[in-house]
């Protein structure tokens, strides 16, 4: 500090000092300026903190990381391979709390992203991948590790040729798979990998190893048994040797994805078979804690309330007739969040896929691979339906569902026969209100009688339906009649799908997966209670033989030669959207119409697109025979949240048709009727919103979504009359 008196040694000695301020005293100045300082030097740290969080990793970001902010790991491997991918990652903060701080690159494959509170939504692009989008909630905990699968732009048939290899031998199954480094990713080159049967093999330069193996006779066609097991054992030098033990040994192709922690020693994972799990633990059925035994409760409840069919309400019985009369289209999710490494289900770690991609992997863990393939695909439905249901009620806000028997069991391997009854399956789920996955519940066996004497333990808590019937009427499952169970004892809850009866249908009986799943969740179309849910996007609505395409795209555009933007009811939309014949992407013949819709940054409004058909000239279009007749046509597009609709040219007007979700990643088959007035809306001119003269001619094609900054590629095939 600086005094504005001379000091006492320039004043005369002897002169009588003049009165002068109170100075402040020497301890406090010096207090004063350290607490300066200590400001200053943290407001130097603060500005320096994103040079210091782009050179640490991991751990050291999470503690570089201010008080009020949180580090994500997220981490992008290829969901086949599992190896580290180079990718672009877009963070997008959703609300008013939430704040991007930084995003540096971490090393192969990874990234730390340092946010405040709020929610977010990821989406992550590599070359030669399909892009993968996720949503993330972050609070005053600190964030679960983040693991993003992209899966490759082109279906690889490695896995399929696999099992070629093993179905030339009634006996033989392959093992392959990949090993990394778990802490820098890298493949490990000449790793050890051995099975219990003595074979041995050792890795290449890219982690991969395949490794055959031997199917005892006994087992090999017995529908009723559970597969023998296997044991493998990965070693590589300076890494903790990891054990999978109770492998179940299938005639077919199996691939792991295998993370080896550095340091010495061993580790043991059991991979059995959750059918076998159950049978060896003490209590002998899918274990679960107190709280999650009352989360599962509240679940059952809450769908009860909401869902039953009840004749006590006109409206459930209407519900149920319209989806027994006509498949309804229900939206996919694209992505689901997988909580990993649970216990019960808490977990330690979160792992997106896109959302097939998880069906295909996660359906060995519950239905064995083994089985008859109209069992897999009627399993694949359910499980399927189960994960779509809790993208939509997810069991906490970091992850959608969790990877054990509390949830729905899943890990990263895969199974040539799985993957393909979710390929086969591919977008088909269950519904109670034509709008959303049900709540699709399965357990092992079913039969409504518990065996004394075969040790299994049976958590039906209602048996009154008896040997050879299904249900839990006390739980709002009516009883059905279910033979192929007759003299099983009980082993699981009672209500939803038998597994082991969806397997003696299709193997001793010849049944196909539709047939099961209706049987198990409607009764083949006599609905009641909770068993009222419908297959939805399974292409009931198809045209047969009968059906007139009127532009199929194999030589052109067709009728839709105008761009998205030529109809001044279209809004939302760039002029630098397009409408091209595409023959890379098709649902029938060799081309399709490729509508790419780009956003208009100028406005702020939703995507309302009037894709027109002969110019909007009626006299360019076929004329449409109004009685019995269903406009209709497959479309396809890996944008979520799009729906699509058509608007047709009537004596009094235009009418709209009332707009259909499209699933993500599919094609499927939108229609309409003519002649039923509750599918119209009037729109232009006199309409009246139904659809009134005997014959009739197209005019758009809609396709309606909310307001996005991102690209939407939409296709269209086959666009067609059918009587």
């Amino acid at each position: 500090m600086h005094d504005s008196n001379p000091s006492p040694s320039s004043q005369d000695p002897g002169r009588e000092r003049p009165p002068r301020a109170r100075r402040m005293p020497t301890w406090l100045a010096i207090l004063a300026l350290l607490i300066a300082g200590a400001v200053f030097a943290q407001w130097l740290r603060a500005a320096a903190a994103p040079a210091t969080l782009a050179a640490a990793g991991p751990a050291d970001a999470a503690r570089a990381a201010p008080v009020n902010l949180r580090s994500l790991d997220i981490r992008v491997r290829d969901a086949v391979s599992g190896r580290a991918l180079d990718s672009n990652l877009l963070v997008h903060a959703r609300g008013e709390t939430a704040r991007v701080h930084d995003l540096r690159v971490t090393g192969p494959g990874g990234r730390v992203a340092t946010l405040a509170a709020g929610e977010y939504e990821l989406v992550v692009s590599a070359s030669g991948h399909a892009d993968l989008s996720t949503r993330v909630s972050i609070d005053a905990a600190q964030p679960l590790p983040l693991t993003l699968w992209l899966p490759p732009s082109q279906p690889s048939d490695a896995l399929d040729l696999l099992a070629l290899k093993a179905a030339a031998c009634a006996r033989c199954a392959v093992f392959s798979g990949h090993v990394y480094d778990q802490v820098s990713g890298r493949p490990l080159d000449g790793a050890h990998v051995s099975s219990s049967q003595g074979a041995r093999t050792q890795t290449d330069d890219q982690g991969y190893f395949e490794l055959p193996a031997t199917l005892p006779a006994a087992l090999n066609h017995d529908s009723e048994a559970l597969p023998a097991t296997i044991e493998l054992s990965i070693a590589a030098a300076n890494h903790r040797t990891q054990r999978l033990l109770g492998l179940p040994l299938l005639n077919d192709s199996r691939h792991l994805i295998v993370d080896l922690m550095p340091g010495a020693g061993s580790a043991n994972e059991d991979r059995s078979h959750v059918q076998a799990q159950a049978r060896q633990r003490q209590d002998q059925q899918r274990p679960v804690s107190p709280a999650d035994a009352a989360r599962n409760a509240a679940d059952a409840e809450r769908i009860d309330a909401d869902a039953a069919l009840d004749p006590r309400r006109p409206a459930s019985l209407a519900i149920a007739k319209q989806l027994a009369a006509q498949a309804a289209t229900v939206p996919v999710p694209s992505s689901i969040r997988v909580g990993t490494n649970c216990s019960g289900r808490s977990c330690t770690g979160v792992s997106v896929y896109a959302f097939e991609d998880y069906v295909g992997r996660g359906l060995d863990e519950e239905w064995i691979p083994s089985w008859d393939p109209d069992s897999l695909a009627a399993g694949a439905v359910a499980y399927r339906s189960y994960a779509a249901y809790y993208v939509a009620h997810p069991v906490n806000s970091r992850y959608d569902i969790c990877s054990s028997t509390s949830c729905q069991a899943f890990n990263a391997d895969s199974v040539a026969a799985t993957v393909a009854a979710a390929a086969a399956t591919r977008g088909v789920l269950l519904t109670r209100d034509g709008q959303t996955a049900a709540f699709s519940e399965y357990s092992s066996e079913n039969n409504a009688w518990d065996d004394p004497s075969d040790g299994l333990s049976c958590v039906n808590n209602d048996l009154s339906c008896g040997n050879g019937r299904n249900g839990s009427p006390r739980n709002n499952w009516p009883c059905i009649a279910d033979e192929v169970g007759r003299g099983r004892g009980c082993f699981g809850h009672g209500r939803g799908m038998s597994q082991w009866g969806s397997q003696r249908w299709a193997a001793n009986n010849g049944r196909d997966w539709k047939w099961i799943a209706n049987h198990y969740f409607n009764n083949n179309n006599s609905p009641a209670g909770l068993r009222n849910a419908f297959l939805a996007n399974d292409g009931g609505g198809a045209p047969g033989g009968d059906a007139i395409v009127f532009d199929a795209f194999e030589s052109g555009v067709g009728r839709f030669n105008s761009a998205p933007t030529l109809s001044g009811s279209t809004t939302g939309i760039s002029t630098a959207s397009l409408a091209q014949q595409d023959c890379a992407t098709r649902k029938n013949g060799s081309c399709s119409l490729r509508v790419l819709l780009k956003d208009d940054p100028a406005v702020a409004t939703a995507w309302a697109v009037r894709l027109l058909s002969g110019g909007g000239t009626p006299a360019n279009n076929l004329e449409l025979i109004r009685a019995g007749g269903k406009v209709g046509f497959w479309i396809y597009t890996g944008g979520s949240g799009l729906s699509a609709s058509l608007s047709i040219d009537d004596s009094d007007g235009t009418e709209r048709a009332i707009a259909r979700a499209i699933p993500t990643g599919q094609w499927t088959y939108l229609e309409w009727a003519l002649d039923d007035p509750a599918q119209w809306n009037a729109w232009a001119g006199a309409s009246n919103g139904q659809i009134d003269a005997a014959g009739v001619r197209l005019d758009a094609v809609w396709l309606l979504r909310e307001q996005t900054s991102f690209d939407v590629n939409v296709y269209l095939d086959d666009v067609q009359i059918a009587h």
